[in-house]
């Protein structure tokens, strides 16, 4: 069980920062780069509640992991193991930030930057308010895979045999 739980919480972690290094350096890139600027946009739209979704997912498997291990362990409740949780528990609470306050704000703005066309006067402060939300949202994911990065490297450290 203790193998299992181990398993779990190894990959939820690394499919999560898995997730955002492919989405990051990968398939954000490439859509923008073949596809116009809005169909691109539309497209990223499309996948964003897939991917924390995913988020969402590996946070609990991981959370839920660990404090399995802890239950049923032979550990000693030391330090580490509230830092895991802890960063666990500091890593979904970004992602549900991102996913559920920043993204809609987002596309609110993106929405109606669409509708009233470059041309507006409007549209250059509701560009910049987008690029915010963005800089946001790089920001906190870029925070959640390097957290992610330190608890697979705490997880190799503490798990060893």
């Amino acid at each position: 069980m203790q193998t299992t739980l181990k398993f779990l919480l190894t990959l939820s972690i690394s499919f999560w920062i898995g997730a955002i290094f492919f989405f990051s350096f990968f398939a954000a890139p490439s859509i923008f780069k073949i596809l116009p600027r809005e169909v691109a946009g539309n497209v990223v739209s499309d996948i964003f509640p897939k991917y924390y979704l995913v988020a969402y997912v590996c946070g609990v498997v991981a959370i839920v992991s660990s404090f399995m291990l802890l239950l049923i362990g032979n550990y000693k409740i030391t330090g580490i193991h509230g830092i895991r949780i802890l960063g666990l528990l500091i890593m979904l609470g970004l992602a549900l930030y991102a996913g559920q306050v920043i993204r809609p704000e987002a596309v609110e703005v993106r929405t109606e930057m669409r509708s009233i066309g470059e041309s507006s006067p409007k549209y250059l402060g509701l560009r910049k308010n987008f690029s915010s939300l963005h800089m946001r949202s790089v920001i906190l994911n870029s925070l959640i895979y390097i957290m992610g990065i330190a608890l697979v490297f705490i997880n190799t450290y503490t798990y060893r045999d």
